[in-house]
């Protein structure tokens, strides 16, 4: 079944509509809840040089993106529109990032809709596009990423100045967010693999691996000896204590990396807990496949992406369970619990009803969004 209006060109509506909603939440200057009071503190107290090192109070930030944001608010009294000012701006050009991405990865015009409107659906995108919190930057650096590298060929034929410029600027994202470490070393298969590219891999592995240096010495080794930091997120990585613990953390991984994005509610995280089959099909079913065929798409990132946090939740370095630490995987969770309804496209009853009920139920969370949103106000 075909539907006659092409959403793919009124695209720039939900642009707006998701411009608004942040826009309308964040001069609702809601007040520094306590991480982000903490983060104030290390940004205030510390001279410029002194945040390249440990922080205060068991924070994790990206240090130059907090530099960042220090020079920027200090010439402003530290106001809190100032603060969250980066934050707003990096999640608003994320949303059209991933406007452009499921633009070329949903073949459907509805399931397009459905993909685009998940974002201004989603309370904790709406909510960690206004906090002062490096979580709506990695939303966007992920988006890149997936971006370069579903258009990398395309763009290697067309304009190679181009292509060497912005393969070669993407190193410069690991200055800025933890969730481009999950990503780099894709670019760096992709190229190596053609023989006409390899000195360009690796000047860009060079950069990365140069990046990474810089970022371990004066950031992660602190937050890795933080033990205040580890005990907090210890609950959120995979337990190995024994089979049991392990299938209880990874279900309950699976559940967040599903239900959590939706809503504050535990009504809206119960009904979405019906999506998690759907869930489970394309990341694992379409995720293997594209795997096998070696095809870089949306499924296939995502799901390379998911085996990483599976390993870090292991070893115990990056929380597994979908919360704002993950939040640049709410986007893969959209498109794959979206993509899985095409298994029912003939028969049609089942895939109306699956698409509908997803498009009442993320407008019921923008409602409940608005809201919240209205209650700040």
């Amino acid at each position: 079944m075909t539907v006659s209006i092409n959403f793919k060109k009124l695209d720039f509506l939900p642009f707006l509509l998701f411009v608004f909603l942040c826009v309308f939440f964040y001069i609702s200057q809601r007040p520094l809840w306590l991480d982000e009071k903490l983060i104030l503190e290390n940004i205030i107290k510390k001279p410029t040089f002194l945040l390249l090192g440990p922080l205060e109070n068991s924070q994790a930030f990206p240090r130059v993106y907090l530099i960042l944001i220090k020079i920027f608010a200090q010439k402003l009294n530290y106001h809190i529109l100032v603060l969250r000012f980066f934050p707003l701006i990096s999640m608003l050009v994320a949303f059209f990032i991933w406007q452009r991405i499921y633009k070329t990865q949903f073949y459907l015009n509805f399931s397009y809709l459905l993909g685009v409107l998940s974002f201004l659906g989603s309370w904790r995108i709406l909510y960690y596009s206004n906090e002062l919190k490096p979580y709506s930057l990695d939303v966007l650096i992920v988006g890149c990423f997936v971006l370069y590298l579903i258009n990398q060929k395309a763009l290697y034929t067309k304009n190679q100045k181009l292509f060497i410029f912005l393969t070669l600027l993407l190193p410069f994202t690991i200055l800025f967010s933890y969730a481009s470490f999950f990503m780099f070393w894709l670019v760096f298969v992709n190229l190596f693999k053609n023989r006409k590219n390899r000195t360009l891999a690796l000047l860009y592995i060079f950069l990365c691996l140069l990046f990474f240096a810089f970022v371990f010495y004066l950031d992660l080794q602190y937050s890795f000896k933080d033990k205040g930091l580890i005990n907090y997120w210890n609950d959120y990585f995979l337990c190995t204590t024994n089979l049991y613990c392990f299938l209880k953390s990874f279900g309950e991984g699976i559940r967040k990396l599903v239900v959590w994005w939706f809503s504050d509610l535990g009504i809206f995280r119960k009904i979405a807990s019906f999506f998690i089959p759907f869930f489970a099909i394309s990341l694992f079913g379409f995720g293997i496949n594209s795997i096998k065929k070696f095809k870089i798409d949306l499924i296939s990132i995502g799901f390379v992406i998911f085996l990483e946090l599976f390993i870090f939740g292991i070893i115990k370095k990056y929380p597994f369970t979908g919360e704002r630490i993950t939040l640049f995987f709410a986007p893969f969770s959209f498109y794959f619990i979206i993509k899985s309804f095409e298994i029912f496209r003939k028969i049609k009853f089942i895939y109306w009803f699956l698409n509908i009920f997803y498009f009442c139920f993320i407008f019921a969370s923008l409602v409940r969004s608005l809201t919240l949103i209205v209650f700040y106000i």
